[in-house]
């Protein structure tokens, strides 16, 4: 049974909530064991629940007894729906079965971006068998400028600006497909992003990342314009945005890559931290 979450209870099932959400098994994405966000961000963000009208806690109960947590919020001009600070401590596969007809009668025809860690198997098998597309598998890497001595900025790599933006587009255009952040949108909030692209060997590449929160950034791609790995042009990108978080004083930085990817071989000597390994499934529903 889903029974939605009163105001007047918040209190009284948080740190029930907040202690699921650390167990890679029984949470879903974004996760709270990053090193980055804290117990504060988990408690304000779902408090933001009671005012934001796009979002909703729900309890799950199974036998008399309280089970899951499931927070989701809707976005109704995209047509897309995700799931927040949610967690569930037993029958997983009940729980989102019931989620799922909840919101497919609520919001017919959006879509439901599911994430979660590869060790929430029973959230997996679910997401197979309810025919939802796998669309990501990453190693989720977290980053912290504290530890991080900068290296002199390289005049080869370029930030971009309305006056340079074909340079960007020039890459961006063979990745960005159905993406979201294709072309146009990051050019209408351009002044949200911090863009960089440099060349090797006739070779373009981009890396763009956004802050949201004034201290913490996620890195949003990655990428050379021919989709082959050149390490020495990904650790030129690389160096001249960590150069300017710290300058802009970041603290944290969010850096998801594909598990196949053979960028992960460098990460730890960059000084990024392996959280875990995300899982990603979307569904029409």
């Amino acid at each position: 049974m889903l029974i939605p979450l009163q105001e007047k209870d918040f209190d009284k099932y948080i740190d029930f909530a907040y202690e699921l959400a650390l167990d890679p098994a029984r949470t879903f994405y974004p996760v709270f064991f990053d090193g980055i966000k804290t117990k504060e961000d988990f408690i304000a963000r779902a408090r933001k629940a009671f005012s934001k009208p796009e979002d909703e806690i729900l309890l799950y109960q199974a036998d008399g007894a309280v089970e899951g947590w499931l927070h989701y919020y809707h976005l109704p001009e995209d047509h897309y729906i995700q799931l927040y600070t949610s967690c569930i401590r037993q029958n997983t596969t009940g729980a989102l079965e019931e989620l799922s007809g909840y919101l497919a009668q609520r919001y017919p025809g959006c879509d439901w971006l599911v994430g979660f860690p590869a060790e929430n198997r029973e959230a997996e098998a679910w997401a197979k068998g309810a025919g939802f597309r796998q669309f990501d598998d990453a190693q989720n890497y977290s980053f912290f400028f504290d530890r991080y001595d900068p290296v002199p900025d390289d005049p080869s790599v370029e930030r971009i600006t309305e006056e340079n933006f074909k340079k960007f587009q020039r890459v961006h255009r063979t990745i960005e497909a159905d993406m979201f952040w294709n072309c146009q949108r990051v050019r209408e909030k351009l002044s949200e992003w911090t863009i960089f692209v440099a060349e090797e060997d006739g070779v373009a590449g981009e890396i763009m990342a956004t802050s949201f929160k004034d201290d913490m950034y996620e890195i949003f791609a990655l990428c050379c314009e021919d989709g082959n790995y050149h390490e020495g042009l990904y650790r030129r990108l690389l160096a001249r945005f960590l150069n300017e978080g710290k300058r802009q004083g970041a603290k944290d930085l969010i850096f998801f890559v594909g598990t196949d990817d053979e960028m992960n071989r460098i990460m730890p000597e960059l000084g990024f931290h392996l959280v875990g390994r995300y899982l990603g499934y979307q569904k029409k529903i």
